[in-house]
């Protein structure tokens, strides 16, 4: 018997890969699917095949006593919203990124969460990629020795055929560009790197459709000493690409590719590590199956999931930082906001 009944808000293409992430999961049950369109949240549930109730809106999910935890796949801008009315009502939290699209939601959720005590966790999906994961694990053998230098580049294109088209090339439904796509560089980069402390960023734009500047560049500086650079164009005219540098005091990482005097002390040239690397934009290669065990795991042995709100509010407030100072004409912004 299941232990954890979920309930989706969305019925787009990341619901449907939450959904399919919970079949595969023993411990957790979809009863219930909601959507602002019900013909969608009807046909999830009928393709992916969860066999469960389709909600005539949020307040009926959310009233629902079976529900314990309650995956929010919505627009970005509704997320904050969302998230606190499920954290008021008692439910455990799958929030996808952005926790919020001002600062005023970022502190709202983070206080709302708190206030609960429910567990939650954010969709930086990217802490569950193989590669990711086999870097930190680097830094944790202490590879490279002392990170002194960063970059995290989130290079995406996004085009008039995607499904968010729509609301995404809008500020006030999107946030801008660091906050609906490359909070995943500046997690990744915080998750090598430690905290940032400050923030400077300047943006161009070269897509007419867009009403917010679609490429940005942020200088920063971490907690520890360290500077970094983190790049977000969306608007790229290439294939998705994740970019990953790291130089320390005992060796490199790039990308895939080691240098370490500390654990290859013969080495003459970069080694190359077989494994999955974060190359593709596409929700459906994304490990949701990992985070979502992650959070069920975490639950059962009642332990905090990583990110969750707490962590990723952090990330959060450097996305914003950087879309400030880039609006400032690059104005130093230090961290944290509040």
């Amino acid at each position: 018997m299941s232990e954890y009944r979920v309930a989706i808000m969305g019925a787009g293409a990341v619901s449907r890969e939450h959904a399919k992430a919970y079949l595969a999961n023993p411990h957790t049950q979809v009863v219930g699917v909601c959507s602002r369109r019900v013909e969608s949240a009807r046909r999830l549930v009928h393709e992916v095949g969860l066999g469960c109730a389709v909600y005539p809106d949020f307040a009926a999910l959310l009233a629902d006593d079976r529900v314990d935890i309650v995956s929010i796949c919505t627009p970005n801008y509704q997320h904050a919203t969302l998230a606190i009315q499920t954290a008021q009502a008692g439910k455990h939290l799958v929030l996808e990124k952005p926790v919020g699209i001002t600062p005023e939601e970022v502190r709202a959720v983070r206080e709302a969460v708190r206030a609960a005590g429910v567990r939650s966790v954010v969709s930086f999906i990217l802490r569950w990629n193989p590669l990711v994961q086999t870097i930190r694990a680097l830094l944790d053998q202490q590879a490279i020795g002392e990170v002194f230098y960063a970059e995290c580049d989130y290079w995406h294109g996004i085009q008039p055929t995607f499904p968010s088209y729509e609301w995404i090339r809008h500020r006030e439904f999107a946030g801008g560009a660091f906050i609906t796509g490359g909070c995943h560089a500046v997690d990744a980069i915080r998750n090598f790197a430690g905290e940032i402390v400050e923030v400077s960023a300047h943006s161009v734009r070269r897509r007419p459709d867009f009403d917010y500047p679609t490429t940005l560049v942020a200088m920063v500086k971490f907690a520890s000493g360290a500077i970094g650079k983190i790049g977000c164009p969306v608007e790229t005219r290439a294939p998705y690409q994740f970019n990953i540098d790291l130089l320390g005091t005992e060796g490199t990482i790039r990308d895939n590719r080691l240098f370490s005097r500390r654990l290859l002390p013969g080495q003459t040239g970069f080694a190359e590590i077989p494994t999955v690397l974060p190359a593709s934009g596409d929700v459906r290669h994304h490990p949701f199956p990992a985070e979502i065990d992650h959070f069920v795991t975490c639950l059962l042995e009642d332990r905090e999931p990583m990110p969750n709100v707490e962590d990723a509010c952090k990330t959060q407030e450097v996305c914003l930082a950087a879309e400030m100072s880039a609006a400032a004409g690059g104005k130093a912004i230090p961290l944290p906001l509040s």
